[in-house]
């Protein structure tokens, strides 16, 4: 048996928990190491001295005095729920309410903004009455304004289908070349 078996062992050997056969190695080791010996000794000590309780002595005055504590620590418990119930507000402390009905207008307010109207009648409506005003503005000049800018431009060629523009290595498209 080495040390570090012995100091596994020695519980079980004081609880009486060993085969014979192991504690019999366990005793030869004993007489054998006098430093294991000293070490069963100071365990033994050790689990008397816990084993003993030790007398402990309280003035006469202890138990009224610990009574009252207790009284006063009660009372003082049932107003400070008295005056927390007084002063809550849907449950939560005046702070707390205040920031969190914050949160909420925060909330409802970036939430109508980010989805303002599910049909956007309103924005449409606003838009639609813009583009006709400036649709009947412009249709009036153009119908009075007979000038010839309004004439087709005859070296325009890029509304001709099937046309061939030369560009003469000015002008490199990547993907649709022509």
């Amino acid at each position: 048996m080495n040390r570090y078996e012995f100091e596994d062992k020695i519980s079980d050997y004081l609880d009486n928990q060993l085969s014979i056969s192991e504690r019999r190695k366990f005793e030869s080791f004993l007489d054998k190491d006098s430093e294991a010996r000293d070490l069963l000794k100071s365990v033994r000590k050790t689990i008397d001295l816990l084993d003993t309780s030790w007398p402990q002595k309280a003035s006469e005055e202890f138990l009224p005095n610990l009574l009252k504590r207790i009284e006063a620590e009660k009372s003082n418990i049932r107003i400070k729920s008295q005056t927390n119930e007084k002063t809550l507000l849907f449950g939560f402390s005046p702070s707390n309410a205040f920031l969190l009905s914050t949160a909420l207008v925060c909330f409802i307010a970036i939430s109508v903004n980010i989805f303002p109207d599910l049909t956007g009648s309103a924005q449409s409506s606003i838009v639609n009455e813009i583009n006709q005003k400036t649709d009947s503005n412009q249709s009036t000049q153009v119908a009075n304004d007979e000038s010839p800018a309004f004439d087709a431009d005859s070296s325009d060629s890029t509304g001709l289908p099937g046309s061939n523009i030369k560009l003469n290595d000015k002008i490199k498209l990547v993907k649709n070349q022509r």
